[in-house]
């Protein structure tokens, strides 16, 4: 069983966080995103609450690039693994949003299957940024 190289988590973590911030930035500036930019508007008021967005973002990139580790044996290296890890990170955040839909609470997201299908795209560019920078150790001959 091969070890998770936690050293290449956090540094491919960081990278994907900050390529899904940018790849949001730059998909606000879309036709039909007005509401996305918005949303990210309203959640960067004042410092506290950039630090807060910066590190919901690297979080979610530390948690695409650890998924990715953790299926990486199985599935092998690669865009593959990457994309199917993708997949599961923007299911958890599609299924968090739905599940706030269901129970009524406030969902601050844009409507309409654009922006699901967007962010599916924009997580699975930041996830194979991230698997792109993950090595597994070395195996030592003992």
């Amino acid at each position: 069983m091969e070890r998770i190289n936690w050293k290449r988590v956090a540094m491919g973590g960081a990278l994907a966080g900050l390529v899904l911030l940018a790849l949001t930035g730059i998909t606000a500036t879309l036709p039909g995103a007005p509401a996305l930019w918005k949303n990210l508007q309203s959640h960067t008021r004042n410092a506290a609450e950039f630090a807060f967005t910066l590190f919901a973002f690297v979080f979610l990139g530390l948690l695409m690039t650890f998924w990715y580790a953790a299926i990486r044996p199985r599935f092998g290296a690669g865009p593959k693994t990457a994309a199917i890890a993708a997949l599961f990170v923007w299911l958890l955040v599609i299924g968090q949003t739905l599940k706030g839909v269901a129970t009524s609470e406030a969902v601050n997201l844009p409507s309409g299957p654009l922006m699901p299908i967007l962010y599916l795209v924009i997580i699975l560019a930041s996830t194979e940024a991230g698997a792109w920078l993950y090595r597994e150790p070395e195996a030592r001959l003992t």
